[in-house]
Order: C-alpha cells, then structure tokens, then sequence
C-alpha cells in the first residue's frame, strides 16, 4: 500500500521551534513511519527554520540522519489549515494519506479522516511520554482497518 505521512513539527516531534525540545522515542517514530511508507513534514514553521530544525535533531542523534533530507509541505499563505489537496499535489502516487498533528484547528472539517491525533507536546516535558508510541499503534489500527476494507 502506498502511504504517505505528514508530520506536524511544533507540538508533535518536538517541543516548539524555539525550544526544538524532542519528544522521547521520535528516533523509533521516524522509523516506524519510514517503514510503512513515504514522510513529509507538514508544517506552520518557515522552511528555513523547520531545516534548521532538522539539521539540530539529526546532530544531537534525536533523529536518523535521513530526517535532514526530508521535504516539508506548508499551509497556503495566509491559512492555517493543512489541507490534504497540498499533500496530493505532492504526492499524487498514494493510496492513503495520515496527517499525524496535535491541533484538531488545523484540520478542516470536510478533511478529519486523513487526521491522526498526537496530544501535545507540553511542559514540563516528560521524558515518559510515550504518545508517538500510542499514534503507532492506532495507525497500525487504521492501516490494518484500510487494508481489510481493500479486500472486500
């Protein structure tokens, strides 16, 4: 199946842009996603300072050096919200899209089925966090669920 993954920055993989605080187990989250299909960051943050973000996970080792080549997608100018048409256009190949973001604000109404809720990544930031794990788990849920919806 081809998938695609678009990840939220700020409040999903890491603190903020300021702060670029990782959440515990994004190094296994970005492999897990990898494996299962294609990733793109999809994000408010400017395109230069999401790369600058990207250079400082993958040097403290937070992240695998692969991460640093990752394209990133952004919203239209102007608007907030991460539409899936952007991710099409980008990808037009995939059969399944997941935007995986912790504000249900970004996601227009028409669109939630795409959306994978990641709780947000607040102080005091706890290295027990394990919400990226709990996301693994319902999206091999979903995928699973897709894929036997395929069958039929």
């Amino acid at each position: 199946m081809k998938r695609l993954f678009c990840v939220d920055l700020e409040g999903t993989l890491i603190s903020n842009a300021v702060s670029q605080i990782p959440r515990p187990g994004l190094f296994s989250f970005l492999e897990f996603l990898r494996q299962h299909g294609d990733l793109v960051l999809y994000t408010s943050v400017s395109p230069g300072r999401t790369r600058d973000v990207q250079k400082l996970l993958v040097s403290e080792r937070s992240a695998p050096e692969w991460f640093i080549d990752l394209d990133s997608l952004h919203p239209e100018p102007g608007k907030t919200k991460k539409y899936r048409s952007v991710a099409e256009r980008y990808q037009s190949d995939k059969l399944e899209y997941y935007l995986i973001d912790d504000q249900f604000t970004c996601v227009d109404e028409s669109e939630k089925d795409w959306w994978v809720l990641a709780s947000e990544f607040l102080p005091p930031y706890r290295i027990d966090d394990f919400e990226l794990a709990k996301v693994e788990s319902h999206l091999l849920e979903r995928m699973g669920n897709i894929r036997t919806q395929h069958k039929d």
